[in-house]
């Protein structure tokens, strides 16, 4: 990851620990996302579905979901963080 945005220069990492928020933000949508696969497959094949289909089908997306969303979590919460402490001249360093 850059450590400065190409065209204006913040720094992404204003504070140490800065991305704890965006490691919260992709676990939230990473569980989100296995839970609504397990939701999907019982309304699917019932609730008699073996728990090894379950996890079968639940773990490949607790895997994947976090990988793909790490870069978009991390765009969301430096905007997030952003709207909530804007950016001072020392930010741009």
């Amino acid at each position: 990851m850059r450590e400065r945005c190409p065209s204006c220069g913040l720094k992404f990492e204003r504070m140490e620990g800065h991305w704890l928020g965006a490691v919260a933000v992709n676990t939230v949508v990473s569980a989100t996302a296995v839970i609504l696969t397990v939701v999907v497959a019982m309304l699917v094949w019932g609730t008699d579905v073996s728990r090894g289909l379950l996890l079968a089908i639940a773990a490949p997306v607790g895997v994947v979901v976090p990988v793909l969303f790490d870069p978009v979590s991390r765009t969301l919460w430096t905007a997030i963080d952003a709207l909530v402490r804007p950016p001072t001249p020392a930010d741009f360093d």
